[in-house]
């Protein structure tokens, strides 16, 4: 006789709505698409006037889609967009924040009005998009479960690359997902980060495009000495989005092929 609770079950999001901000392209869209085959309905938000071509595989998983162009940095559209895809999916039960940006710029040239734009859409986009989400899940009274996106830039400098602002705003991921983490526990609301290394989106090809050279940095920086591709995301993005992970928040996943062991 099958168990009535295998591991498989419990990685499975059958029926649940997903918000992920920064999915129309990179590494949001790997989220989307990995979520998707898990079961998923996916409720896209982007500041682009369309997601990539590849968003429209996700109906291949005869799961529902929608996409939403929205500016994390505008809290009451933000907040009336997922409103909308409440209403229209009947919950929402989990997101992924991970719409960033970076400023390429030394730090002698770094300025206050970078720093605020880096941290309007890295830390203060994150905190509109993770405390509407909580708030629907509050009011359904069903938990629920998020993502926040830090990066290994959360946790040490990025030299030879030129990025402060980016590197403080990832630090600041990683205090919002301890705190939120620590509040919405008795709500039954998950809250964990995960931190990528060096993954090969078009945006990481762009940068290495204009300084050759980081390739090879961003390869010898970790004990695996390779680069990775957005597919090797997926198997940390299930299992927190997941009740496989149902006694696990306030922790920071790095997902950097070792970066710490140098």
């Amino acid at each position: 006789m099958e168990p009535q609770s295998s591991v498989l079950k419990k990685f499975s999001l059958h029926n649940r709505s997903i918000v992920i901000t920064g999915a129309g392209r990179g590494l949001g869209l790997s989220f989307a698409r990995a979520l998707a085959e898990l079961g998923a309905n996916i409720i896209a938000i982007d500041v682009h006037d369309k997601p990539d071509e590849e968003f429209h595989d996700l109906l291949s998983y005869g799961v529902k889609t929608v996409y939403y162009k929205c500016d994390v940095r505008d809290p009451a559209t933000l907040k009336a967009t997922i409103g909308e895809a409440a209403n229209k999916f009947g919950s929402i039960n989990g997101c992924i924040a991970a719409a960033a940006i970076m400023t390429d710029k030394p730090f002698m040239e770094h300025t206050v009005d970078d720093m605020n734009a880096s941290f309007a859409v890295n830390v203060n986009g994150m905190l509109s998009t993770v405390q509407i989400c909580a708030e629907h899940m509050i009011k359904q009274k069903s938990g629920g479960t998020v993502i926040c996106i830090s990066s290994t830039a959360g946790h040490k400098a990025v030299f030879p690359q030129t990025a402060t602002a980016y590197v403080c705003s990832k630090h600041a991921v990683l205090g919002l997902v301890r705190q939120a983490a620590a509040e919405l526990a008795q709500h039954n609301i998950r809250v964990n980060s995960i931190s990528p290394g060096p993954f090969l989106t078009k945006m990481l090809r762009s940068v290495i495009a204009g300084d050759p050279a980081l390739e090879e940095y961003f390869s010898e920086g970790n004990a695996m000495k390779r680069l990775a591709v957005p597919e090797e995301l997926d198997g940390a993005v299930g299992y927190l989005m997941s009740d496989a992970s149902s006694f696990v928040t306030g922790n920071n996943f790095n997902i950097d092929g070792g970066s710490g062991c140098h």
